[in-house]
């Protein structure tokens, strides 16, 4: 090849290009590679080259290694070796691309290719490798569970550790859900504790909680979570946990005891009671935090059926009367009483007694009041059904309601409808007064929603700026049933234009609604709700404040 055509070709790359002999020697280098090998001119370069197996390669034998690929292939491509910067001596990794050139008989003239200077690459795969095989030898080795979950809370890698702690092939865990394997009354706790993760605002304590095993048992693990999602190398939450379970026993057990102890003292928030062989109450010591529950009214010699205001079945009576008759033990026997108007819940457990012949005397134990953990219990139902901010059904509870819906219809022929909202200018709103304002017109618009709708519907909350509305009993005709959502949907989009009071200023809003008629309850509530989403963004296509019946492809 003449040296201009090689010129033209090879001196303007960005990287180096190359010829050289069989027997080793640099027989021309473009202007990248004289940089890469520290020379200024290509003069100088060749002439300090002789035997680029010595002079360039860490180690020499890569050259026969590279000849006997170029020999076999009649190129090399992604030649990657550790070389000497030829004049600094500097020790960089290259990546060679070459191929052989042959005259008209045959016989190579020369190698020719390009050279890449791979050295930043190689040490960011050598680091993230070497991370990677210290993470392996952390977690695949050690007892802790590790999980790494991602801001869905999806889970992307589970150390095996999974199978001993929890009975399951780590593969088992990867791609479900975080909150799948928490206990269901805890949740609610764990989903708000992911959500302090993701904000940062975590306290750095371990959590602990009840996580599924294999077997259908629970197994209670001390969990810490660390936010790793802007690691290029993680991408996620990283979670360890340890089997805390026998500790947690053993707590449970050291407060049981210290619970019976401070029930025989008159200190105490619960009470010691004694029952004689026919199940009546011979014996109540309380101390002051039970004198509520335990008034002047609940007298000796009565059982606890007789007692005022408990609402104990003949059925629940029964079968914890036939416990007693049956001289068994038990544990946590909750029932309710109304003391002035208001309901208490008592948990009580006991255990037989004998005297010394071993003649059965009846029954002792403590009674507990449960009344705040009820409520406390009633309040997280809630949560798991309900927007925190608006107080609206969430979309669990929409569902929900839509399958019973569907199972109405289905047996009652009466047709039902979704309307799904989505305000407008809800964005810019935010962006220019903040979060604050934003949350204040979302409690607005679901007060004026609440009040457009009857009893029987339900209004939800789905989203950001979401809302859906179930509309119930619309009759057994469709032409109807249409007229009644595009009326209530006119009504409600009335209602939304009015500007929404923001203390210091006013917010012009409003809103686009899609609506189905739902008349097949074959169809499930997901399918029916994305025909109403799906009739909302054909109301914002045609202009905002607008309302447009779903329709498919098909109708179009």
């Amino acid at each position: 090849m003449p040296h201009d055509d090689f010129s033209t070709l090879f001196d303007l790359l960005p990287i180096g290009a190359y010829r050289s002999s069989p027997e080793g020697r640099q027989l021309r280098a473009n202007a990248a590679l004289l940089r890469l090998d520290g020379y200024a001119t290509e003069a100088e370069m060749l002439a300090a080259t002789n035997d680029l197996a010595l002079e360039w390669y860490v180690d020499p034998a890569r050259r026969a290694q590279f000849k006997v690929e170029l020999a076999a292939h009649g190129r090399v491509v992604d030649f990657d070796s550790e070389v000497y910067r030829h004049k600094t001596r500097e020790r960089i990794w290259v990546r060679v691309h070459a191929h052989v050139v042959r005259n008209e008989t045959g016989q190579i003239q020369y190698y020719e290719g390009t050279v890449q200077d791979i050295t930043q690459e190689r040490s960011a795969r050598m680091a993230l490798l070497a991370s990677e095989r210290r993470f392996r030898a952390i977690t695949e080795k050690a007892q802790l569970l590790t999980v790494i979950y991602g801001a869905d809370g999806i889970l992307s890698y589970a150390s095996p550790a999974a199978q001993t702690l929890l009975g399951f092939a780590p593969a088992e865990l990867i791609g479900s859900h975080f909150l799948d394997w928490v206990h269901p009354d805890e949740v609610a706790e764990v989903r708000d504790e992911i959500a302090r993760i993701l904000r940062f605002e975590n306290n750095g304590e371990e959590s602990v909680n009840r996580l599924r095993h294999r077997d259908g048992g629970w197994r209670h693990v001390a969990l810490l979570a660390n936010n790793c999602l802007a690691d290029e190398a993680v991408q996620g939450v990283v979670a360890t946990g340890r089997d805390v379970t026998q500790a947690h026993l053993a707590q449970q057990m050291l407060v049981q005891s210290e619970a019976r102890f401070r029930s025989l003292t008159e200190m105490s928030s619960d009470w010691y009671w004694e029952t004689d062989d026919r199940c009546r109450l011979v014996s109540l010591q309380s101390g002051p935090g039970a004198d509520t529950i335990l008034r002047r009214d609940v007298t000796l010699g009565s059982t606890r059926q007789e007692l005022p205001g408990t609402s104990l079945s003949d059925a629940e009576w029964d079968a914890h009367h036939a416990q007693l008759s049956g001289q068994q033990s038990f544990k946590n026997f909750e029932f309710a009483r109304t003391i002035e108007g208001r309901q208490y819940w008592i948990s009580i457990s006991g255990e037989p007694r004998f005297d010394e012949h071993g003649s059965f005397l009846g029954h002792r134990g403590i009674g507990r009041d449960m009344t705040e953990l009820k409520r406390a219990e009633d309040t997280i139902r809630h949560m798991a059904f309900h927007d925190p901010l608006t107080g609206l059904a969430n979309r669990r509870l929409l569902l929900d309601r839509l399958q019973q819906a569907l199972v109405a219809s289905e047996r009652h022929r009466k047709m039902a409808a979704l309307l799904f909202l989505d305000l407008d200018r809800f964005k810019e709103l935010n962006d220019q007064k903040g979060h604050d304002a934003g949350d204040a017109v979302l409690v607005q618009v679901a007060q004026r929603l609440k009040t457009s709708v009857r009893a029987v519907d339900t209004v939800a909350r789905i989203g950001g700026d979401e809302f859906v509305v179930l509309l119930l009993d619309l009759g057994q005709d469709l032409g109807q049933a249409t007229a009644q959502v595009r009326k209530l949907g006119h009504q409600m989009l009335t209602s939304l234009a009015q500007p929404f009071d923001l203390i210091r200023h006013e917010h012009q809003g409003g809103a686009s609604i899609g609506a189905v008629v739902i008349d097949d309850a074959v169809l499930g509530p997901e399918v029916w709700l994305k025909r109403a989403d799906s009739a909302m963004y054909q109301a914002k296509a045609a202009g905002r404040g607008t309302i447009r019946f779903y329709r498919s492809a098909a109708d179009a």
